[in-house]
């Protein structure tokens, strides 16, 4: 004789299941909107500067004495002439000033939270020493200095150390270096020393074009550093841009003279982890 199979019983609970994993994922939802809100600012300004100096195109920088858009050649310059010249209403205009004024803001509160403050404060006070010799010395427009996302550049103008054509320097050259190199030793900064020069084609017996012209014009200060002031050769790296990365216009005079220059560039701590090993 077959027995009975007994009636199934109805679960009732079984919707506790189901509210289960929609408590989970409602757990899970807010702790990521959590986590997106509370963002880590000195962490963000690492990656940001990161970027930038993984695709070598900074958007702004900092100038002498407030933050400006970058007035050359690259990407950056692109991006802040289409801000300022593509605008035809006044309205327009406002608002592409209004734009660059919060670039401006952003990039000062990534230089602050990405680097200690002590090493702000070390690459300010070392600005500030170089600026009382540009002073003491009149070398004004000669010797430049601003902060960008990189550190301390100091631009030494046409004409402070070499003459046309030549990578020898000169005596004054040798002067200004001098006074410059005894507040550089005594920081431990990596130091990136580059070339630049106009777009005036070069051909001279020692020097093929302006890249080779550049470029040993960085070295012969690498050079200078080492045998004279005995810098660590491992700290100094040179670079030759020829007339690839102006500040200036190359279609005036005024601007091909800014664009001659030797940048000596004092860099964070942030971009000198970028620098090759």
């Amino acid at each position: 004789m077959r027995k009975k199979k007994q009636p199934e019983h109805a679960n009732h609970e079984r919707w506790l299941v189901s509210y289960a994993d929609f408590i989970t994922l409602l757990f899970a939802f807010f702790t990521t909107m959590y986590a997106i809100s509370t963002v880590d600012a000195q962490k963000m300004g690492r990656m940001v500067l990161s970027m930038r100096a993984s695709f070598n195109s900074p958007v702004f920088e900092t100038g002498s004495d407030t933050l400006s858009i970058s007035s050359g050649q690259g990407a950056g310059s692109a991006l802040s002439k289409d801000l300022v010249e593509n605008v035809s209403t006044p309205k327009e205009k406002a608002l592409q000033e209004y734009s660059i004024q919060n670039l401006k803001e952003l990039n000062a509160n990534f230089l602050r939270d990405a680097l200690p403050q002590g090493e702000l404060v070390a690459l300010s006070k070392v600005r500030q020493n170089v600026e009382s010799i540009v002073k003491a010395r009149a070398l004004s427009g000669k010797v430049r200095t601003r902060m960008d996302t990189r550190g301390l550049v100091i631009s030494l103008g046409n004409g402070s150390c070499f003459d046309s054509g030549s990578d020898q320097l000169r005596p004054d050259g040798r002067e200004i270096m001098d006074e410059l190199a005894k507040q550089l030793v005594i920081i431990d900064n990596d130091i990136k020393i580059e070339g630049h020069t106009d777009d005036v084609p070069i051909q001279t017996i020692r020097f093929a074009n302006n890249w080779e012209l550049s470029t040993a014009r960085a070295t012969t200060i690498i050079s200078y550093l080492i045998q004279n002031f005995g810098f660590k050769p491992e700290k100094l790296s040179a670079s030759g841009y020829a007339e690839m990365r102006p500040i200036e216009d190359n279609k005036t005079a005024e601007g091909r003279a800014r664009n001659r220059r030797i940048d000596i560039v004092i860099l964070n701590s942030a971009f000198s982890r970028r620098e090759p090993r």
